[in-house]
């Protein structure tokens, strides 16, 4: 069941409103990616009390330019539409119109995943982590959306250098610093497009674990979201931070 949106939330929400082009690819456990298709998703502005409209079209493979601001070639071989007035318990929207959803209380009969959605000016970076029934990291969905009509670049592959150092923490707790050595960063995976995720390869039952995703849209500007889970498999918080320096 959801629950009401009020003014202000559904305000961030509205932030990724648009007609945004990119790829979803689709990554092995090294990395590799198996499969992209072209995307085109729509999200149409409403106002409170009237349903925020969403349309998600998907390309085959080879069906894309090497440029997200064209339009594939051919029709869409899948189409997702959805209208919604309230956001799911699943889904938290932060100060920057960036965010996150994913399974609420892990068991043995439910499968893992975790969505991160990073937002900055004209340029969307998406990443979905998805574990199999055995709790193993099984897919990784890579997401990189370009608003329409603009000049928006990728950005460059992610290395820890990037990181190292202070960094201010401008939201939720304006001030704050924030120190990155290397071996803080020696567990995370590095992706394309300035991202990078921490999360277990495989979820050991009974202990509490975290999931984290970050964004570098500029040299100067880092978004993080994490998500952590207790010991019982449930979602005891998530937290987003936007660091500059």
């Amino acid at each position: 069941m959801g629950i009401g949106l009020n003014v202000g939330e559904w305000e961030l929400l509205q932030r990724n409103v648009g007609e945004w082009r990119g790829w979803f690819d689709s990554l092995d456990r090294t990395l590799q990616c198996t499969k992209r298709q072209p995307s085109l998703l729509t999200l149409k502005p409403a106002p409170p009390g009237v349903p925020l409209n969403l349309t998600l079209l998907l390309w085959p493979e080879g069906a894309g330019s090497s440029s997200p601001h064209k339009l594939p070639a051919g029709e869409p071989e899948k189409r997702i539409v959805q209208s919604f007035m309230r956001l799911d318990p699943d889904m938290g929207v932060f100060g920057t119109g960036s965010f996150s959803r994913g399974t609420l209380y892990r068991s043995t009969w439910t499968k893992l995943y975790a969505e991160f959605g990073f937002l900055h000016d004209q340029r969307r970076h998406r990443l979905v982590l998805l574990w199999d029934g055995a709790g193993e990291l099984d897919r990784i969905v890579l997401i990189r959306e370009f608003l329409a009509g603009s000049s928006a670049l990728e950005r460059p592959p992610l290395e820890p250098d990037q990181l190292i150092g202070d960094w201010r923490c401008d939201l939720p707790s304006p001030g704050d610093n924030i120190c990155f050595s290397a071996s803080d960063l020696d567990r995370w995976i590095f992706l394309p497009d300035g991202g990078a995720f921490l999360a277990p390869a495989q979820i050991d039952s009974h202990q509490p674990f975290s999931i984290e995703a970050l964004w570098l849209s500029s040299a100067t500007r880092l978004e993080r979201i994490s998500r952590r889970y207790s010991e019982h498999g449930a979602l005891s918080s998530v937290n987003h931070q936007l660091l500059t320096r």
